[in-house]
């Protein structure tokens, strides 16, 4: 049938079906009800579903036959399809209406009835980056919510194709003949011999040259329907969980691909996509049969324990097919993630590289039609992506052959490695051993290198294959669940694999003697601008714990200490080198920097809340993070010949849209703000709210711009008075009125609007101080420390002297210098790019704070 609308599927009663097919294997109910109630069912389903008057007389006609055993496997077969099937389309339905009233209600999205799915428009011109910034996050939200609409629509689509076509099957027989009809979505009918007899069709007629005959084609279209995967562990395979599949499907599955070999699995796909809905839902089926058969976590049973027996695995692939995912060819090039010289092959390498890239195309395109929730096992997921990633480095080389300047690379060579990334990335374990490099010799083998394999896909202009790579990341990297959970284990494996990342950008020599740091800074090899910004949302829910926050904290989990020179408590050299690559690029440098400064503001509303004092070490350990990273970044470009007053400018320039991002996340700006729980929650789907669009996008910010960051010669640099107590006083005033702790008629008027119904941002309460010549400072200032005690909050001076560095700004400075008086910023960067940085005993936050 063709896809259904939004309206449609929401009309459905999908239930409807469950319960007529419960009562189809009801003994005790007469058949002419039941198929009568199927008949009524289906119509409520779907208004393409033919049920009429003379399919009940036909139904009726054979009642007398229900007892027969045949009959009963007929109806049985009825009865389990439209439960499945039910069940399938009522939890599709489900989704689909809360994701069309999220879109339009919570996030102003427009939707249409084919869930088409369209982003409001950030007021503002092309030329402000905030602007594209935002307007690209809610494109991207928009897409998000338009795949989930889509793919839940089509399930609708191909789930009602299958459950039309069983019944129909079933219905037939039993008016018929009372024989067994169609096959059975509860029990398995599948065979080693089937799928080795079909396989053997389909290869002798590729040997041949000859398109596979249309019986054959039919026989692929009937078989996949008949997996007999019970819908319990059908859902908890596409949950993610450890799932059991009959061993006759199991073995069918091997018989097939091993029989039909490469070739006739990718001539089956294609020929398949050509015969209309069922067609391209039975390539879809072989693809996710691929899926099936690798995946670690599918078996055919389990032992006395509840372990899987039978489980799946790589190597039941075939070796033709694991060929075209596993060869690396090194073709000369040095530092290639590679696994062999050349092509297999014998003939002219030229030919050789042709056949295999060929190969390769069709095969990824065949398994590119798996369906969501459908992922390799984690052995296959990394090869998928290594083959994705050596592919980006021979994209960067230019295709040419060894020895030959001439390139022989075709256009879809990028799509391949998309395609291959985004398959293997499905597995979020195999991500996971790809950035951290610890999966065992049985994952990764022996020769695998993280930091120099991941390499060439951070150095790539388009962010597309990371972003498949690591969008998973912030999505799972908070969670409050108690240890053991799978929510959060999926923590633990979000922060694992950001660490891994985070670890990447910072390496000062990696295993092929790489400077990482230094070539993703700057020059040919410098991070990729899409790249950069997928990066950089992937780490920014962990700018807490690279400043050494504990998890109570951050609700992140896995990440653990990162840098330093120590055992334990992390240290600021490689955060700062993380900071600093990103800093390159204007929408990562907004996207870290805005997260950091958020969080930063954050530890003031805490410390209002829970009185703590120690919070101030966190809130200016961030703020930190982001003054030295955004000098260091403009150091380094004076340093290459950029006037420094053009430098300066462009410095300041970012932090003047970081701090405005940080504003947005931390609820700061806007009618009602965005009320979120940390700077890390900018980075989570669907966080903005259409009602903030409207707010301004800019603030003006007092900048000393004749600093130039390590510079001694230059003095201090003063971004702004953004981190100042006076700054701290105001958001602790901000919080506690927020929570009722302060009256706001009590807040001295500077602070507040015209109306006195809200409080002012600080930009223009500094601002009406600075016009007051100071006075009016001096004394809402004063009012403010007496609300914030009568508020309940002790300690502040100590919090304030903590949250602007005292104890930790002098001990700071000093690891991120060499030894000796007034190094220049030259002799900065050097010392930051060495591994002597490092390793130097001062490369550890401080802990002893003085206060």
């Amino acid at each position: 049938m063709t896809t259904p609308t939004i309206p449609q599927v929401e009309s459905w009663k999908p239930l409807t079906l469950v319960t007529a097919g419960e009562a189809m294997k009801s003994a005790g109910i007469a058949l002419t009800d039941c198929l009568a109630e199927v008949d009524l069912a289906v119509d409520k389903s779907a208004s393409t579903w033919r049920g009429d008057a003379s399919a009940a007389a036909s139904m009726r006609a054979v009642s007398e036959v229900l007892t027969a055993s045949a009959s009963k496997r007929a109806t049985d077969i009825v009865g389990d399809a439209l439960i499945s099937q039910g069940q399938t389309i009522d939890a599709s339905r489900s989704v689909i209406v809360n994701t069309r009233d999220a879109a339009v209600d919570r996030h102003g999205m427009s939707v249409g009835p084919d869930g088409t799915v369209s982003s409001p428009t950030v007021p503002g011109t092309d030329g402000d980056v905030l602007r594209l910034v935002l307007q690209g996050r809610l494109d991207r939200q928009a897409a998000d919510f338009q795949v989930s609409l889509k793919e839940n629509l089509a399930y609708c689509a191909s789930a009602l194709t299958a459950l039309k076509s069983v019944v129909d099957g079933g219905l037939a027989d039993l008016e018929q003949h009372g024989g067994p009809g169609g096959t059975s979505l509860g029990s398995g009918v599948l065979s080693g011999e089937d799928g080795k007899e079909i396989g053997t069709q389909i290869r002798d007629a590729v040997d041949d040259g000859e398109p596979i005959p249309a019986d054959v084609l039919a026989d692929l279209i009937e078989d996949p329907r008949a997996t007999g995967v019970e819908p319990a562990q059908l859902q908890a395979y596409l949950n993610g969980d450890t799932a059991t599949i009959p061993a006759s499907t199991q073995q069918y599955l091997k018989e097939f691909y091993n029989t039909a070999g490469v070739d006739g699995f990718t001539a089956a796909s294609q020929q398949l996509q050509s015969q209309g809905p069922a067609g391209q839902q039975a390539a879809a089926s072989l693809a996710n049969g691929v899926l099936v058969l690798s995946n670690e976590k599918v078996g055919t049973g389990r032992d006395a324990d509840g372990n899987l027996t039978g489980a799946g695995s790589y190597e039941n692939l075939p070796q033709d097919m694991r060929d075209l995912i596993s060869t690396r060819p090194s073709r000369g090039i040095d530092g290639l993630d590679s696994n062999a010289m050349t092509y297999p092959g014998d003939g002219p390498i030229v030919d050789d590289q042709k056949n295999f890239v060929e190969g390769q195309t069709k095969l990824f395109d065949a398994l590119a039609l798996a369906e969501a929730g459908n992922e390799p096992g984690t052995k296959m997921s990394t090869e998928l992506i290594r083959q994705g990633m050596h592919t980006a480095a021979i994209d960067a080389h230019g295709g040419a052959l060894p020895f030959s300047n001439e390139p022989v690379d075709n256009p879809g060579h990028a799509e391949t490695l998309e395609k291959t990334i985004e398959l293997g990335s499905r597995n979020t374990d195999g991500v996971r051993a790809i950035l951290t490099g610890e999966g065992g010799p049985e994952i990764l083998g022996s020769e695998y290198h993280a930091d120099t394999a991941v390499m060439p896909l951070l150095q790539r202009d388009d962010g597309t294959a990371m972003a498949s790579l690591t969008d998973w990341i912030p999505r799972e990297a908070h969670s409050t669940a108690p240890e053991g959970t799978p929510e959060y284990e999926n923590s633990v494996r979000a922060g694992s694999a950001a660490r891994g990342l985070a670890e990447i950008l910072a390496s000062t020599e990696s295993s092929d003697g790489t400077n990482n740091y230094t070539t993703l800074l700057s020059g040919e090899g410098k991070i990729g601008e899409g790249t950069a910004g997928q990066v950089a949302e992937a780490l920014a829910p962990f700018v807490g714990d690279m400043t050494g926050m504990t998890s109570d904290l951050t609700q992140t989990h896995g990440f653990g200490d990162f840098g330093g020179s120590e055992d334990f408590g992390g240290g600021p050299v490689e955060p700062l080198r993380v900071f600093t690559i990103l800093d390159s690029e204007d929408q990562s440098s907004q996207i870290i920097n805005g997260t950091a400064l958020a969080e930063s503001l954050r530890m003031d509303r805490m410390f209002a809340t829970t009185g703590y004092s120690n919070l101030g070490d966190q809130a200016y350990r961030l703020q930190w993070l982001v003054d030295h990273g955004l000098s260091t970044e403009m150091d380094q470009r004076v340093q290459e010949g950029l006037d420094k007053q053009e430098a300066a400018e462009a410095r300041n320039s970012k932090f003047t849209a970081a701090w405005t991002a940080g504003q947005i996340v931390a609820g700061g700006m806007g009618p009602g703000g965005i009320a979120v729980a940390a700077g890390s929650e900018f980075l989570k789907p669907y966080v903005l709210s259409v009602d903030d669009l409207d707010s301004p996008l800019a603030r003006e910010i007092a900048f000393d711009s004749s600093q130039f960051g390590f510079d001694g010669e230059g003095g201090k640099y003063v971004a702004s008075d953004w981190g100042s107590a006076d700054y701290r006083r105001f958001n602790i005033v901000d919080a506690l009125v927020h929570s009722g702790a302060i009256d706001i008629n009590d807040v001295p008027d500077v602070y507040k609007s015209e109306s006195g119904e809200s409080l002012l941002s600080y930009s223009d309460v500094a601002k009406a101080f600075s016009e007051s010549g100071g006075t009016d400072g001096f004394l809402a200032n004063q009012s403010a420390m007496r609300l914030i005690a009568d508020g309940g909050v002790s300690d502040l001076d100590e919090y304030t002297r903590n949250a602007t560095g005292d104890g930790q700004q002098h001990a700071l400075e000093l690891t991120v210098r060499p030894l000796g008086n007034n190094p220049s910023s030259a002799e900065i960067l050097q010392w930051l790019a060495s591994d002597d940085s490092s390793s130097d005993p001062k490369n550890k936050w401080p802990w002893k704070i003085l206060g």
